[in-house]
């Protein structure tokens, strides 16, 4: 049983390693620096590439970074995401919200 608990354990923690490797960092500008990668926000999370999986991984009940201000042309600038990654995720599939 010890033996099942570890395998599952080593699993997960392949599987969180390897979706945390594949994630880009946020993108930003001189007005809206990214932050550091310090645990503070999520890591960015496209819901449109997960349409069957529900964000369970570390950090998906997180809050993302987001940035935005008006440039003097008046157009607005925006980056990041602000909600968590299941936020995002019900936003886009939860079928309640499709009907």
């Amino acid at each position: 049983m010890k033996s099942a608990a570890v395998i599952f354990f080593s699993v997960m923690l392949f599987t969180a390693m390897a979706y945390c490797a594949d994630a880009p960092w946020y993108a930003g500008d001189q007005r809206c620096p990214p932050p550091k990668d310090d645990g503070t926000y999520s890591a960015p999370y496209n819901a449109l590439e997960h349409q069957q999986e529900y964000p369970t991984f570390p950090d998906a009940d997180k809050p993302g970074w987001s940035c935005s201000y008006h440039r003097e042309d008046g157009v607005l600038v925006q980056y990041g995401d602000s909600r968590t990654p299941q936020q995002q995720w019900l936003a886009v599939w939860d079928r309640h919200n499709l009907e």
